[in-house]
């Protein structure tokens, strides 16, 4: 997919500077079929491929438009009567505003200064005609134009990933400090500085294994600076030391000193089911929280994790990171431009053979959280990225949990292999969320049943289609339509090329962009905040629940309600072993008996792969 173009708004209000034009110079409108042939000779080079007749460059950039009239809205800067630039000016339908196109000056008249008045002359047509705003596209390799669109007081204008940023460079090529930013529905965002000048957001980070790849973000992208990073293991503190250096950030191996370093967002990606209570500190403490899976282990936790938000009123942001996978994220804009229509149905995947790994993600410690967490728990890589599609809020759900075998009992997790949820949504569609550490195989797949047809991903073992990177789609225009249209679709953005060769077919990138954005301050940042965090993990909590008790349907509650909190405040129910009297088993039929002999030949593996 090609580069978003940079996309500028002209505000009512805002002047036009008219300078007289320059001797010999004057205005023609278009007039005549001979007309054509000027018209692309202005826009080669650039708007207008050279091996494209005149013809057919003028019917494709201007007649397929019905808006407009070339006769009324196309105009020639001429030189002694020759055509040697051109611009069109004329008026969207669907919104009304005004739209200034195919700006361009001949080659051999270019690097006078001209635009401008082609700038000034489309903006007066426009401005006469009593547009909301005019709006323009163009590339940054286009400099000059660029250059004097800004002069003409045209405004950058945030509508697609990496806008901001690729802004930002643009001032800071012409040496300009700071311009204003709009939405684009033309309301202001905020005032932009050039990239010298800019302000990146400090961000510290708790856990040096998963913490990696959000470190590695701070690394590549000059809008986020690493300058802290705490853990509690002395091999993985050295190991990030040595790959990050000493300079600008700060070691440390306990969480009370990090909290105190000056930054503003911390990155939880420590032990799972501690995320909860550091959020709350560094809530607390001032400081954005962008939290690893899982949110929460308790009720009571995420009882407490709500208040938190709401009373600090901090940045909270889930990284639920299979959100924004390829095809999510691209069955998810499929899904707001209403190409999916209603949804009714979905299902999510989650399945990791994890047995080849366990003994290095456990520690061989038999109350290691992996170990002695329940099938349902890790339920939020399966369903979330459905969740966030859909934009539904979860209301009832049954657990269903496959019965423990071999493979868990060689790892040493005292649960079943899988769990498997049935969920109703408030819209009553229905979403099936299998997932699970202990399956002989792996598998990564969603799909998305609308009321306009199906979106799915590819299936893990179709290697030539790189699994949830490939999307599918069999879609019909309008409902009823009963078409058979299966198609490939891209899920290549402006960005990809950016953030695709980061972890998790590039959704780690695509998440801290996104986190690091809405600290900015844009709202069209895509982050997972704590009520949606809540709706993704509390289906699997109550899953469990419900196996417990013969699989039957359970409410979810939905704790945006104060008045449903109370009820829930003081349960501290989870598997975790320190829960003491508020310990349940990992397994809903009772915790198998796993021998220490079974640990210690899986300490004995990871010393051997590490010998540290």
């Amino acid at each position: 997919m090609a580069k978003a173009q940079l996309k500028m708004y002209w505000l009512p209000g805002t002047p036009i500077q008219e300078d007289p034009l320059p001797q010999g110079y004057s205005f023609s409108n278009y007039a005549e079929e001979a007309d054509k042939q000027a018209w692309t000779d202005c826009c080669r080079q650039g708007l207008v491929p050279d091996e494209e007749s005149a013809e057919t460059a003028f019917g494709s950039a201007i007649l397929s438009r019905e808006e407009i009239v070339p006769e009324r809205d196309v105009f020639f800067l001429d030189y002694n009567g020759e055509h040697i630039g051109t611009v069109t000016a004329f008026v969207l339908g669907d919104s009304g505003a005004g739209d200034i196109h195919m700006v361009s000056i001949r080659s051999d008249f270019r690097g006078k200064g001209l635009g401008k008045y082609l700038n000034q002359k489309a903006l007066s047509v426009l401005a006469a005609r009593g547009v909301p705003y005019a709006v323009l596209t163009t590339d940054e390799w286009r400099k000059a134009a660029v250059k004097s669109y800004l002069s003409a007081g045209l405004l950058p204008v945030e509508y697609a990933q990496g806008m901001q940023d690729r802004w930002e460079a643009v001032l800071e090529e012409y040496g300009i400090d700071e311009v204003q930013m709009l939405y684009e529905d033309a309301s202001p965002y905020r005032k932009i500085t050039r990239k010298g000048l800019s302000r990146k957001v400090r961000i510290g980070v708790v856990g040096g294994g998963r913490g990696q790849s959000m470190m590695d973000f701070c690394e590549r992208f000059g809008n986020a600076e690493l300058v802290a990073i705490c853990d509690n293991y002395p091999p993985i503190l050295e190991r990030a030391r040595k790959k990050y250096g000493e300079q600008n950030i700060t070691y440390y191996d306990n969480f009370e000193d990090f909290l105190r370093h000056d930054m503003d967002a911390v990155v939880l990606a420590n032990f799972a089911n501690a995320h909860a209570p550091l959020a709350i500190r560094c809530m607390e403490a001032g400081k954005a929280v962008l939290s690893e899976v899982l949110p929460v282990q308790t009720m009571a936790e995420a009882v407490a994790l709500v208040e938190t938000v709401e009373r600090t009123g901090m940045v909270y942001a889930y990284a639920e990171n299979y959100c924004y996978m390829p095809a999510p994220r691209k069955i998810r804009e499929l899904y707001l431009e209403g190409k999916l229509g209603k949804f009714e149905y979905g299902e999510g995947e989650y399945m990791h053979n994890c047995e080849p790994d366990w003994d290095n993600l456990t520690f061989a410690d038999p109350n290691h959280w992996r170990n002695t967490m329940s099938a349902f728990y890790y339920c939020t890589h399966s369903l979330g990225p459905v969740l966030h599609i859909t934009g539904l809020r979860p209301v009832k759900v049954s657990g269903f949990e496959a019965p423990f075998n071999e493979r868990m009992y060689r790892m040493g997790a005292k649960a079943g292999p899988f769990g498997v949820e049935m969920v109703t949504l408030e819209n009553g569609a229905i979403v099936k969320s299998v997932h699970g550490v202990g399956p002989s195989k792996n598998s990564v797949w969603y799909t998305i049943y609308g009321s306009k047809g199906r979106a799915e991903s590819a299936r893990e073992d179709d290697k030539d289609k790189d699994g949830v990177r490939t999307l599918y789609t069999n879609l019909d225009e309008f409902e009823g339509e009963n078409k058979n249209r299966p198609t490939l679709v891209d899920t290549t953005n402006s960005v990809s090329d950016l953030f695709d060769g980061s972890g998790h077919g590039g959704a780690d990138d695509y998440m801290m962009y996104h986190f690091i954005e809405k600290l900015r301050g844009n709202r069209n940042a895509e982050t997972v905040d704590v009520y949606e965090a809540l709706d993704m993990y509390l289906p699997g909590h109550f899953a469990y629940r419900s196996a417990m008790q013969g699989n039957i349907p359970l409410d979810i509650p939905d704790l945006r309600d104060p008045a449903q909190r109370d009820k829930w405040r003081n349960d501290h129910t989870c598997t975790d072993p320190a829960a003491g009297d508020d310990f349940i088993p990992s397994y809903s039929k009772g915790n198998p008996d796993i021998p220490q002999q079974v640990y210690d030949r899986l300490k004995k593996s990871l010393e051997e792969k590490h010998p540290w």
